[in-house]
């Protein structure tokens, strides 16, 4: 149906979730929410926590951009693969619970407009981002055949999260 669709038509992809998030004014602790209230790292830069945390924010954020126009909306995880996440030092168990909840907020979202209008299907996009770490160039100055994470490291990292995206629909 969306190929068919993207044959027929310019579809409308939606904008930023970052920084919509930050223009809302959540804040450090909103995001980490109670559960990682106590957590040794700084999360602002995380929003994808917020499907965990906040996810009626999300879902509005979603619900703005399908007002807007938008026909697919991309859920919020861009950083939610587990080398993305080592960043944050979070649980790597993590990864699938923020995966399918992001999903669930984007899809609800998605579906809620696409019951409006049948003729105007709405979509969601899985967002996969990169990560801080790379396989091309070694983070040891003194050692530069060293590479803190390989192509592998990267794939399975990769497939794990969107393994949780496609589950959560």
């Amino acid at each position: 149906r969306l190929e068919r669709l993207l044959s027929e038509r310019i579809m409308i992809l939606d904008g930023a979730m970052g920084t919509t998030v930050f223009a809302m004014g959540i804040d450090e602790e909103a995001i980490r929410g109670e559960r990682l209230r106590d957590h040794h790292k700084d999360l602002k830069n995380f929003v994808d926590l917020l499907c965990l945390t906040r996810p009626e924010a999300v879902t509005g954020i979603h619900r703005q951009y399908l007002e807007a126009g938008a026909d697919i909306i991309e859920t919020n995880t861009f950083g939610s693969s587990r080398i993305g996440m080592e960043e944050f030092e979070l649980p790597p168990e993590m990864v699938r619970e923020i995966n399918l909840a992001a999903a669930g907020c984007a899809r609800r979202a998605a579906d809620e407009f696409t019951a409006r209008d049948p003729q105007r299907p709405r979509f969601v996009a899985g967002s996969i981002g990169p990560t801080t770490r790379t396989a091309s160039i070694s983070p040891r100055v003194e050692d530069p055949s060293y590479r803190a994470v390989t192509f592998d490291d990267h794939v399975r990292s990769y497939y794990e999260q969107v393994a949780a995206l496609v589950d959560g629909g």
